[in-house]
């Protein structure tokens, strides 16, 4: 079974480093921790059905955090997506609720106390299925007879 895909976007790259070694320590070999290197890049992985949970940080350093989530819940609404952020304010709050994000998490937190949240946004997810024949191989079978 492949593993498990989480993307992270995270205008601290230090941050961002700190949540991916420690995810993928925790989580095991099932699960590929990505930091994307912008939301754009995110959105790519995203939309090529790439991607098991979205973390982001919708910090005021990185613009296109707020397309993203919004593109995410619109046209691949059946990825979660967790705001882990350390520009916590009621109003960033209620704008990500708006938006539909599925967790909301401030920084600082512990690693061990995010994990729970992590499984919990990739609970909802059907069990990941091999990937099958690509259209390549299933076209030169018809073509070929086989």
């Amino acid at each position: 079974m492949p593993p498990r895909q989480i993307y992270i976007v995270d205008d601290d790259p230090t941050a961002a480093l700190i949540t991916q070694r420690g995810l993928q320590t925790l989580l095991g070999e099932q699960f590929t921790i990505t930091v994307a290197p912008s939301p754009n890049a995110a959105w790519l992985a995203c939309a090529d059905d790439r991607v098991d949970l979205l973390i982001v940080d919708p910090s005021p350093y990185l613009s296109g955090v707020m397309s993203l989530v919004r593109a995410v819940r619109t046209f691949r609404p059946s990825i979660p997506v967790l705001v882990l952020t350390a520009y916590d304010t009621p109003g960033l709050r209620a704008k990500m609720r708006d938006l539909g994000v599925d967790k909301y998490v401030a920084k600082p937190i512990d690693l061990h106390d995010l994990l729970p949240v992590v499984t919990s946004a990739l609970a909802s997810l059907p069990p990941r299925l091999a990937p099958g024949p690509s259209l390549a191989t299933i076209s030169a079978s018809l073509v070929h007879g086989k």
